[in-house]
């Protein structure tokens, strides 16, 4: 570590730096050292695509064209593959699919485009491989759920929903930064922490938000967007920002999607407990939460190669802590646009427990089909995999679950 680093390490940090300390410690000196980064201006962004920038200067420009747009970001055939499948998720879907990128940015809108870009030009990096990916997928689910929450939350408010759109999805992105920060810090030579998930989750939620205001400052995003960033865990009532309406609005969405990612299902019951939404709210939030699998898939990146879970950290021996019974169902599940064999041993009101072939990554949702007399089709989020022998045992929840999905699973369980 440089001698800029070091001095922004607390001196207990510093000590720590080669020493061969307990998980918790080492936990401690991998947060002091991101700190540092950031305090240093050292810790690497993603930077803002190229394309997406090429796109905004076009559609700043009158008379500009869809054919025209298309033709830009079809030279991107990752950014031309996020926006078809988009325009076809049950967010956007109007009729027939459309597989014409022209006709896709048509049904999407142009005022749209824009903020779909953003969250295309970001899903690679949000999803890409390493020792903490588990957390950093985590994170882009609950960032796409809250995007979608604050566009639709936005609109009955008849508030701007780009903006809205782009504050839900960025407001929290200082995690995703955050996980790969310490990726790089591992790489270079530190063991994973055999710590929990929980205890995990706890450092993203002390730093995400110095690293989100990092990343604002370094992509100079406006000034509204660097407010909620920063503000938007903080006690009041948000008076001094430049639009409260719309930093109360990511609160609200932050507290939807907690219960979508503890819940099977989120309905106008569960949304009561959302403090400031209407009936009416309540009723179309409790739509939306259902649509945000398909809306996340859009986004997928295709699953990573080899036989082994890709993630390095510690699992627990189940995710499950309700009752279950024996189970005997095919299920397929489909992961990026690839059906995966497996067979389900025990189901209960939390999860599902799997066997198979193949490793299901972790904190992914995933489209499924049990195999039962008249086929049905669920959204899990994964939740553990680990061999057993020589195949794979995996653990899944149900999340947002139809009315006619969860008495599904109520008659399974």
């Amino acid at each position: 570590m440089s001698p800029t680093l070091r001095q922004h390490l607390p001196p207990r940090a510093r000590r720590l730096e080669h020493a061969s300390e307990a998980p918790g410690e080492r936990l401690s000196w991998l947060e002091a050292t991101l700190a540092g980064r950031v305090s240093s201006e050292e810790l690497e962004v993603p930077p803002y695509s190229v394309v997406i920038l090429r796109v905004q200067e076009l559609m700043g420009r009158r008379g500009f064209g869809m054919n025209e747009v298309a033709a830009l970001i079809g030279a991107d055939a990752s950014l031309a593959t996020d926006v078809l499948r988009c325009a076809n998720s049950s967010l956007y879907r109007r009729g027939a699919a459309v597989i014409d990128l022209t006709q896709a940015l048509t049904r999407i809108g142009v005022q749209q485009v824009n903020r779909l870009l953003l969250a295309a030009g970001l899903a690679d990096h949000a999803q890409a491989s390493g020792p903490l990916v588990e957390l950093r997928r985590l994170a882009w689910i609950e960032g796409i759920a809250s995007a979608a929450i604050c566009q639709s939350l936005a609109r009955l408010r008849s508030l701007p929903t780009e903006e809205a759109f782009t504050l839900g999805l960025l407001h929290d992105f200082g995690k995703v930064v955050a996980v790969s920060g310490l990726e790089s810090i591992l790489r270079a030579g530190q063991p994973v922490p055999a710590v929990t998930p929980v205890e995990w989750g706890a450092l993203l939620e002390r730093v995400h938000v110095e690293v989100g205001s990092y990343l604002a400052r370094s992509w100079k995003l406006p000034r509204m967007v660097q407010e909620v960033i920063a503000h938007h865990h903080a006690d009041g009532s948000g008076g001094n920002a430049t639009d409260p309406r719309m930093l109360d609005l990511v609160r609200t969405s932050d507290q939807i999607v907690a219960l979508a990612m503890s819940r099977s299902r989120v309905t106008e019951v569960e949304l009561a407990e959302v403090k400031g939404l209407t009936p009416g709210e309540r009723e179309s939030m409790a739509s939306v939460v259902e649509q945000i699998p398909g809306f996340v898939a859009a986004f997928e990146t295709p699953a990573p190669p080899g036989l082994e879970p890709e993630c390095q950290l510690e699992q627990p021996e189940t995710t499950l802590t309700g009752p279950r019974r024996p189970l005997s169902l095919g299920v397929s599940v489909k992961v990026a646009n690839r059906a995966r064999a497996f067979y389900a041993l025990t189901i209960g009101p939390d999860g599902i427990e799997l066997i198979g072939d193949d490793v299901l990554p972790v904190n992914r949702l995933l489209e499924a089909e049990l195999r039962l007399a008249r086929p049905a089709t669920v959204w899990l989020l994964s939740t553990l995999c680990r061999r057993d022998g020589k195949r794979f045992r995996a653990e899944a929840r149900p999340f947002a679950l139809s009315s006619a999905t969860r008495t599904l699973w109520d008659e399974l369980k």
